[in-house]
């Protein structure tokens, strides 16, 4: 029972990331027809986890409707969102209305989805105020650039901070827009790179200890 519940799915990731990592390092037609196979794979499983994800959340909605926790009612307008956008692109079956010429799922999207997803982020700019807020404090070296770059870039996205700069800083020859445009393309870039840098290298070594074996959180608590 061991050898099945463990050994054989050890086996299996081995095998398929060895030979999936090879196959890119590998220029032959095996390689390729094998790289196709594993992509429509990927899709399946995908499909497959998209659906049990979407189980999952009405299971986990319903359980707090039936028992009435907290925030229930919040619950009811996942299955209202959720038909609200499914019934019509059933239903239309891709044709345009004539009157809109869009879809009925193009026409929920225009006026249902984008409305409400304005809204979820308009809402989330206040929670950003008071993240920034905090995150600008200056007690450090790093703190102060950080709080720097980001006063410039709040500055001159404004008319009034253009105003501000010119009174003050007009004698340098050098425009907001001008270190702002600096700002963006130098430091920030080096930050971005720095940031998918070390996030490559993680997958690398995360990738490696599930191939190996030493990662095993997939397999479960048991």
């Amino acid at each position: 029972m061991k050898f099945i519940k463990k050994t054989i799915p050890l086996l299996i990731v081995l095998v398929v990331g060895v030979l999936t990592l090879a196959s890119y390092y590998v220029p032959h037609k095996y390689s390729v027809d094998y790289l196709e196979l594993m992509n429509k794979w990927e899709n399946i499983v995908s499909a497959f986890a998209f659906l049990l994800g979407l189980i999952s959340l009405f299971y986990t909605h319903y359980s707090k409707i039936s028992r009435k926790v907290d925030g229930w009612g919040y619950s009811i307008f996942v299955y209202i969102g959720f038909f609200a956008m499914v019934i019509p692109a059933i239903v239309c079956h891709g044709k345009q209305m004539s009157d809109t010429g869009q879809t009925a799922l193009g026409w929920a999207f225009g006026f249902i989805y984008n409305p409400l997803s304005a809204t979820m982020f308009a809402v989330l700019a206040f929670y950003i105020v008071s993240t920034a807020y905090r995150s600008f404090r200056i007690k450090s070296p790093q703190a102060f650039v950080l709080f720097l770059a980001a006063f410039i870039l709040i500055l001159g996205k404004v008319p009034l901070g253009q105003i501000i700069w010119h009174s003050a800083l007009g004698w340098t020859g050098q425009g907001v827009d001008q270190v702002i445009e600096w700002i963006m393309s130098v430091p920030a870039v080096a930050g971005k790179r720095g940031i998918m840098i070390g996030i490559a290298i993680g997958a690398v070594v995360t990738s490696l200890k599930i191939i190996f074996g030493i990662e095993k959180q997939y397999m479960g608590k048991d």
